[in-house]
């Protein structure tokens, strides 16, 4: 096992408030990290990471969560910055479950819940640099795979992608040398994964209202047209960025064809079929002939739980109509009984 060695790493730090920064900045030095580049704004983080290359990236989430996550996810994606596989880690000072589930949502390696002690954070950096996870890649998430054995539903491979922290505090020339290579190869898996499962979200979309019916059984449920519209305009964005001509005439062919469905109600089922068609068709393209017919177990999966998801939401919502319209009932009963009681009419005369 090579030695680690921290002063060859470079760390940017991003903290609004001093003293936080400060307790942050001497636990990274403690650590052994020494080139520290500490900021306080959002544009100063966001320059850091568009023009620098950090080994690792600290960032505080609790004052600044939303922007802190859109950042991530941005990188993760490869809008910001030159590696989109930079080690990010995550500190707060929530322990609100539903913060720290977003703050791992968003893509980043790890979350710290502060305080903290400098040994249980330099635990947690050595666990990115020997354990790092794999990325996966799903339609609205890239990042770290934590789902476990049980839970591997679907056929979205684990991705192995570079982890320069790890070479840099380990002196992996080779690794080092190769860096752009290496960037370049998985950026490209990670993308050809994201277009697949962008297309897979917009078959599914199709699949799910070839088969939602109302309670009258005829009348189709509205399509979320501003999510289709978003998925294939992101497919567009990838095949360009990747110079992939013919599958973006087939991705502007599709963005037309969502733009025929208006708002969604009563859609055409010829229109339905070719936008499934042509979301199928810009991933083939894209992929050189490759469909995503292997993954016709898992649409067919993911929209039968979302049929029952939406019945199930559906029986809810009907049940507490129900409730409401027989507490309403009740109520206008006793209002009545009261008017027509002796006691009452006493009082009147």
């Amino acid at each position: 096992m090579a030695e680690i060695d921290y002063t060859r790493a470079s760390v940017l730090l991003f903290d609004p408030i001093h003293v936080n920064q400060r307790t942050s900045r001497y636990a990274l030095f403690e650590i052994g990290f020494r080139q520290i580049e500490c900021v306080a704004s959002i544009a100063d983080f966001k320059n850091g990471i568009t023009e620098g290359a950090p080994s690792l990236i600290v960032a505080e989430a609790s004052a600044n969560d939303k922007d802190i996550f859109n950042l991530v996810r941005s990188v993760r994606r490869g809008d910001v910055g030159s590696n989109p596989f930079v080690v990010f880690l995550l500190t707060t000072w929530s322990r609100d479950t539903g913060h720290i589930r977003k703050a791992i949502e968003c893509g980043a390696d790890d979350v710290i819940v502060r305080p903290f002690s400098t040994m249980f954070a330099e635990e947690r950096v050595k666990t990115l640099i020997r354990g790092r996870k794999d990325f996966v890649v799903t339609s609205d998430y890239i990042g770290p795979d934590r789902r476990k054995d049980s839970e591997r539903s679907t056929d979205a491979p684990p991705i192995t992608v570079p982890n320069f922290l790890k070479a840099t505090v380990e002196n992996d020339e080779q690794a080092l040398n190769n860096a752009q290579q290496w960037v370049r190869e998985a950026r490209e898996a990670v993308t050809t994964e994201r277009v697949r499962r962008v297309a897979m979200r917009i078959v599914i979309s199709v699949e799910l209202e070839a088969s939602k019916k109302t309670e009258q059984g005829k009348v189709p449920v509205a399509l979320d047209i501003k999510d289709l519209d978003r998925a294939a305009r992101e497919l567009r964005a990838h095949v360009l960025r990747a110079g992939r001509r013919e599958a973006a005439e087939v991705a502007e062919a599709l963005l037309d064809q969502i733009g025929a469905l208006g708002d969604g109600r009563n859609a055409d089922a010829g229109v339905l079929k070719l936008v499934k068609e042509l979301a199928m068709g810009t991933y083939a393209a894209f992929a050189n002939g490759d469909t995503i017919e292997r993954s016709k177990d898992e649409i067919g999966r993911t929209v039968s739980n979302l049929r029952k998801r939406l019945q199930a939401r559906a029986e809810a919502a009907r049940r507490k109509a129900v409730l409401i319209a027989e507490e309403a009932a009740a109520e206008t009963a006793d209002d009545a009984g009261q008017e027509g009681s002796p006691d009452i009419k006493r009082a009147a005369m």
